[in-house]
């Protein structure tokens, strides 16, 4: 597909389309998000950063993502714990997650408000926004999600991205408002997906777009497993495995591992951590395991890979 075509985009909501509470779901959302527009182009809208973090790490609790991540803290707050510090989210403001930083999230409402926050996240395919809530004491959870694949994600990702890369010389005081200025572009630019009248609302079942999200959340849980997940979506493994591939065509566990692997590749081109960290950071408990999936998706082994890959050969 060439950058002049523009995909169809597909809405997944986590509760079904079909629910008599997603209609109310979905206008919440865009107008948080109008609200957080609102804020930046004000220039009121106060960004908050991850404290500096001594090199990368991918043990201790939490996950990462390998592009940034937006939160819209809507109601009460988020604490985020990092390897070295941690910072709290508090209503109308917003935090960049930067990219591959291990962070773990604990929640609360406030001033007789439930929590509420809106998460934005994009790839090099697709844009992701979802409404969370508190569904067990102290954790967010996924209430309501749309996903928009799209040839504008790309874009979204680099603005993300870019909002968390502070210059290593600010001479003028520039960078706060540089950052306000690629999170509203950002905004603006999903709000527009959002509200595009070429979208179609999916057909695939609910759970799949909660399990996306699980997976996307978990993918280096050493203890992700179909089991697990069926567990925190409430039905069996049978259950899990049975929809995923009747919906889809493919089986679920083989698309975690080339997910995993997927990770891993992106990883060792990017960075130069050991290949037991690689490993580790994409839900391997054993090294030995991860080379050989690796060799066989990839037709090398990771240390091969890593140096073709940084030395520039395709």
């Amino acid at each position: 597909m060439t950058t002049s075509q523009q995909p169809d985009c597909c809405s997944v909501a986590a509760i079904s389309p079909n629910d008599p509470a997603a209609p109310a779901h979905a206008q919440r959302m865009r107008q948080d998000l109008g609200d957080f527009i609102a804020r930046a182009a004000s220039g009121s809208l106060r960004l908050v950063s991850p404290p500096p973090q001594l090199g990368w790490t991918t043990r201790g609790a939490g996950h990462l993502h390998l592009n940034a991540e937006l939160f819209l803290q809507v109601q009460g707050h988020t604490e985020f714990r990092f390897p070295h510090g941690q910072v709290t989210l508090q209503a109308g403001e917003a935090l960049v997650m930067p990219p591959k930083l291990l962070h773990d999230e604990w929640v609360a409402g406030g001033d007789d408000q439930p929590f509420s926050n809106l998460v934005i996240y994009a790839d090099h395919q697709s844009v992701s926004c979802h409404l969370a809530n508190e569904a067990k004491p102290g954790r967010p959870a996924n209430l309501y999600l749309e996903v928009y694949p799209h040839v504008d994600a790309a874009r979204i990702e680099a603005w993300l991205n870019d909002a968390t890369k502070p210059p290593a010389q600010d001479a003028h005081g520039l960078w706060a408002l540089q950052q306000r200025a690629l999170v509203l572009t950002a905004l603006s630019a999903v709000s527009r997906l959002l509200d595009a009248p070429e979208k179609t609302v999916s057909s695939e079942p609910a759970l799949l777009g909660r399990l996306r999200v699980s997976v996307q959340n978990r993918l280096g849980e050493v203890e992700l497993t179909v089991a697990s997940l069926a567990e925190e979506l409430g039905c069996t493994a049978d259950y899990l495995s049975h929809l995923y591939s009747r919906s889809t065509g493919e089986h679920l566990w083989q698309v975690i591992l080339r997910q995993r692997l997927a990770r891993a590749a992106r990883l060792l081109a990017e960075n130069d951590s050991a290949v037991k960290e690689i490993a580790w950071c994409s839900g391997f408990a054993s090294a030995s395991y991860f080379i050989r999936s690796f060799k066989q998706q990839f037709g090398v082994t990771p240390k091969v890979f890593r140096t073709q890959a940084q030395a520039g050969v395709s």
